[in-house]
Order: structure tokens, then sequence, then C-alpha cells
């Protein structure tokens, strides 16, 4: 499949919280939750228009038939000594994993990066997300270090792995 892949709207805001409590209750692998994101659902508004009028921040949706079905959020250091890097988050609707859509997003969300003039793009996974962890990897994507005890997931503590990709 070939989703459109454009920057998030005001118009978006609605779905745009939608898609998020969505992606929340299908995976275990977003950071909020799903009943912390529908307590934010009315305050998206807002937020998205903030995420739009910020200079260091980038986000990208996908789309299907017009309809938000994935993102991916980019936030630049907002400091001299980290104003070079930038911090990555993606996520896609379970119905369209392996289609491509993540893949879209990132090469998309990479150009933005090299346009600004970027050299470090970070993230973390869940350690037990391989099928994340691959995913990053083939987009050049290196393991750093881990997080150990970071999340506490139905009850059980999970590590993240620091993953980063230098561009020069």
């Amino acid at each position: 499949m070939q989703p459109e892949i454009r920057e998030l709207r005001q118009n978006d805001a609605a779905e745009f919280a939608q898609l998020l409590i969505k992606l929340s209750s299908e995976t275990p692998y977003t950071l909020l939750s799903e009943s912390e994101n529908r307590a934010l659902a009315s305050t998206q508004p807002e937020r998205t228009r903030q995420l739009i009028e910020a200079p260091a921040q980038q986000v990208l949706v996908a789309t299907d038939n017009a309809a938000l079905i994935g993102f991916v959020a980019l936030s630049q250091g907002g400091f001299e000594k980290n104003r070079h890097a930038c911090s990555l988050m993606t996520g896609v609707l379970r119905d369209y994993w392996r289609q491509g859509v993540a893949s879209a997003l990132l090469q998309r969300a990479l150009r933005w990066v090299e346009q600004r003039g970027i050299s470090r793009v970070e993230l973390t996974v869940m350690e037990n997300n391989a099928p994340a962890i691959r995913f990053y990897r083939k987009f050049g994507f290196q393991r750093e270090g881990v997080k150990r005890n970071a999340l506490i997931v139905d009850g059980v503590t999970v590590n993240e792995i620091c993953m980063a990709r230098i561009f020069y």
C-alpha cells in the first residue's frame, strides 16, 4: 500500500486524538495508556496547535482514503548543545503493519532530519518489541544501551532499548 504522508494539520486534532487512543488500545508498546490518551483527547486541539507552531517539532501522518492510520513525531533539541539531535516516536495501526506505512513515514521523517542538518536521531523501544527493533535497524539505527526497568507494563517491569542513527 502507498499511504499519503503529510504534515499534521489543525483540523486533524480530533481524529489524531482518536488515532492515539486506538494505538494504545491495540498494542502495549505505546508510552501512554488508552485511559491516559482518552483523558488527553479534549486537549488535543491545543496540543496540535502547539505542535504545528513549534519550529523544532514535526508530526507527519499517514492516511488511507483520508483516514489517519499512523504518525511519526520528531522533536529537535532546544539548546545549543543538543540542537544537532532529535528524538523520534512512531505509531501505526495494527491493520497497517507490514504494509510499508511505517517505512514511508520514517523515510519522510529522515528527509526532514537531513534538511534541518540534524546529525543524530534517537529513540527508545521496549526490549520485548523485536519487530520494531528489526525495523529501526533496517533504517540504520543502532543499539546504544538499555534503560533497565524503565517502564511497568501490566505490572511487569520492562527494559527500554536506546537506539540512534548518526548521519555524519
